[in-house]
């Protein structure tokens, strides 16, 4: 037997290349993106003016409080955004006759991020216990 007749036999398949990719997964790989530029934006902020402040005047003023502030609304808020991102990644994935390749990197990014903050809030509060 030819190829030919082998490939009459098989069902149709997409061709790679001809697929589109999904919508929810690029939007989740760009909310990957966008909240890790974001956390390295506000950590470094935050710390900024929280150690301008503690070097002035050595002791924690209502202003350092403020860099404090500044940074856990900013982790909440990228927070949520990787819940967002790991559900329109898990949509991206799911989605038929669509590449999935933007929406597996997304989710994983989102998911790793989600998982570190999980861990250190985790660690911070073991190590409040033990003192």
């Amino acid at each position: 037997m030819d190829n030919n007749s082998f490939s009459k036999l098989d069902p149709p398949h997409e061709i790679q290349h001809d697929l589109k990719h999904s919508g929810p997964g690029i939007a989740s790989f760009v909310i990957s993106l966008v909240a890790l530029v974001g956390y390295i934006v506000s950590f470094v902020f935050a710390g900024a003016m929280a150690t301008s402040i503690l070097n002035e005047l050595g002791e924690i003023t209502p202003d350092s409080s403020q860099a404090f502030l500044f940074l856990g609304t900013a982790v909440l808020i990228l927070s949520a955004l990787n819940v967002i991102g790991v559900v329109l990644g898990i949509i991206g994935i799911s989605l038929r006759n669509r590449r999935k390749i933007f929406g597996i990197i997304g989710t994983i990014i989102n998911g790793i991020i989600i998982l570190v903050f999980m861990l250190l809030i985790a660690t911070i509060l073991v190590n409040a216990g033990a003192q």
